[in-house]
């Protein structure tokens, strides 16, 4: 048994299983030596960023091979900075978009009012000031709170994104009974400003029935992102001035959800690729996002207990402007 412990150059701790050797109060005086009757070794290394502390139990070659023991301490100190420059690489990803989002909210902001507004000699005066702005221009006002609502949306879902992506397995899954329309009009309401700028209406083919037929178990929070991401894809790659269809059927305990629309093109090979993260498909060339969305729209899907998958209809395509789109109906279904 190998047993470790991994720490910054600051002495915090960023990886360890060390409290789970039972022998680990022999080595509290000195953390540097072996313990043949034992069968035990441990021996600590500091190395660029990072310093390990190795206990070896019952492994054979490890004790009797010091350069094998000092090569698996190197081992364990490589992993842990490909670790941290795999995990910077996506926060620098998130980042960007993060930042991208927060400088639109400030542009909308500054066309509602600008710096000296906000700048009175006290708070009363600059609250006094936005106010008049805001009566001077209701319709302006109310298009940026409806603005900040869908970024604010966008936000918490990269957020809880990132989550998903990276420590999905670790998520709190909280299954509920709700009922899926409702669920449907609260998740869609923050997008509704840019589908009608589209030209897009969304069409919600189900029942207004708050009884059991509309009732589902999922985990609120999950269903939340995946929709989320996927609304905010339809509006890039959905063909405008057309509609998108959402049906719901159920039987007994197993549903199934499915949006009809037509987007761009996903080629056969791509049809489980799209899904995977860092992957635009070949026809979403000109607005690619950071390949993200989908991929955690999967696997949030898949934490609340139900898949997705991507059924196109070659046989209604079009043409605009280079833009390749075709019929698909994206299905969402319970495991």
């Amino acid at each position: 048994m190998i047993y470790f412990e991994i720490r910054q150059k600051g002495g915090e701790i960023i990886a360890s299983n060390i409290q789970e050797c039972s022998h680990l109060s022999l080595f509290k005086e000195n953390r540097d030596k072996t313990i043949p009757v034992k069968n035990l070794k441990s021996a600590t290394g500091e190395y660029d960023s990072v310093s390990v502390w190795l206990i070896v139990e019952n492994e054979v070659d490890l004790l009797r091979s010091s350069k094998l023991f000092k090569k698996t301490m190197k081992i364990y100190a490589n992993l842990s900075h490909d670790f941290f420059e795999y995990y910077f690489s996506k926060i620098r990803v998130h980042s960007h978009t993060l930042r991208s989002i927060q400088g639109k909210m400030k542009q909308k902001i500054d066309g509602l009012a600008s710096k000296k507004d906000f700048h009175g000699k006290d708070y009363a005066e600059s609250k006094g000031n936005i106010a008049k702005k805001i009566e001077l221009n209701i319709d302006k006002t109310a298009d940026t709170i409806c603005y900040l609502n869908k970024r604010i949306t966008e936000i918490d879902a990269h957020i809880e994104g990132f989550d998903v992506l990276y420590m999905g397995d670790e998520q709190d899954i909280n299954l509920g009974e709700v009922n899926i329309k409702k669920v449907l009009l609260s998740v869609y309401a923050p997008f509704l400003a840019d589908f009608s700028k589209n030209g897009v209406d969304v069409n919600f083919m189900v029942k207004d029935d708050y009884a059991e037929a509309n009732r589902i178990r999922l985990d609120y929070k999950m269903f939340n992102l995946a929709l989320c991401n996927f609304f905010d894809n339809a509006i890039k790659y959905s063909k405008p001035y057309l509609p998108i269809q959402i049906t719901f059927t159920k039987n007994s305990n197993l549903f199934v959800l499915e949006i009809s629309m037509m987007s761009l093109r996903v080629d056969d090979d791509e049809l489980n690729l799209i899904f995977d993260e860092g992957y635009s498909g070949r026809h979403a060339t000109h607005d690619a996002g950071d390949g993200i969305g989908m991929s955690v729209m999967r696997k949030a899907l898949n934490l609340t207990r139900m898949k997705i998958e991507i059924i196109p209809d070659y046989s209604e395509s079009e043409v605009i402007a280079g833009r390749k789109y075709v019929r698909n109906i994206f299905r969402i279904s319970s495991l």
